[in-house]
């Protein structure tokens, strides 16, 4: 994979400046902090930033966001369990020693005077190298499961381009989305999907488990090729941005950009074909 030149930055240098600006967040000395996924759905409009920034209690967001984010708690929360506690000085630790291979630490940098925080689902470490990035997503249909959105092609690259800032070298990383049913959930199939597609190459697949698997009957499987990206990078500069300067979300201009949307059926903003705001 191309990352546009190999990074030198020292993986210990690396790992002080993440530890420094998780520390900061941790003190509360930085309230300009925006998460990736806040983030993607501005892709094609901004409604992702009305549920996130609506205020009251959990029952008054879509019930699929709910369902999502309990989702991958549960994930994260499953591969997490350890006999002692594991912390991101240690996870950083294991990976200055190369003494890594399969986790999912918090990533940030700072980009137009915020800092921008993404944590992919799973990410592989070879020689202190990331080689592996992948982000999984529930669907709510399962014709969702063979097409990789505009707004999820955007967000991979966004983490891809994450770990190139903080220093790494991504000329051997390679970028998945794996997508499942949503309704047919179970943290255990989606684990085993991430150690087969480790071992997978080439383009689109569909990673059939076993055939007494009554969770998943399939896994799709979207790599994406990352390289630097001028127009890419300044959308997310723009995002970030808009966030720092405390905007309020707004529509798409053309009822094409809000045919995709995932949020379509929810939004009072959402364009019928034909119009233009």
């Amino acid at each position: 994979m191309d990352g546009g030149r190999i990074n030198s930055k020292p993986t210990d240098e690396i790992a002080r400046h993440q530890l420094d600006l998780f520390e900061s967040i941790k003190k509360g000395e930085s309230d300009n902090v925006i998460t990736l996924d806040t983030l993607e759905t501005q892709r094609y409009c901004e409604q992702k930033a009305v549920f996130e920034r609506a205020e009251g209690s959990d029952e008054e967001r879509p019930e699929r966001l709910a369902r999502a984010q309990e989702q991958h708690g549960e994930l994260v929360a499953a591969m997490a369990k350890t006999k002692q506690e594991y912390d991101l000085r240690d996870i950083w630790t294991d990976i200055e020693a190369g003494d890594i291979s399969l986790l999912y630490p918090p990533l940030a940098h700072k980009i137009v005077g915020m800092i921008i925080v993404g944590r992919p689902t799973f990410l592989r470490f070879v020689d202190s190298q990331p080689t592996q990035l992948t982000l999984v997503r529930g669907v709510t249909k399962e014709r969702y499961l063979d097409e990789l959105f505009p707004n999820e092609r955007f967000v991979l690259w966004c983490y891809a381009s994450l770990l190139d800032r903080i220093g790494f070298d991504v000329s051997d990383l390679s970028a998945r989305y794996l997508k499942y049913p949503q309704s047919k959930f179970d943290v255990v199939e989606l684990s085993r999907a991430q150690m087969l597609v480790a071992v997978e190459e080439g383009d689109d697949i569909a990673i059939r488990l076993d055939d007494e698997s009554t969770i998943h009957p399939n896994i799709r499987r979207h790599p994406l090729g990352y390289k630097r990206d001028p127009e890419q990078g300044k959308q997310l500069r723009q995002y970030a941005a808009f966030w720092r300067d405390g905007g309020d979300p707004t529509g798409a201009n053309h009822w094409k950009q809000c045919a995709g949307c995932r949020f379509r059926n929810d939004c009072n903003l959402a364009l019928a074909e034909g119009e233009q705001r």
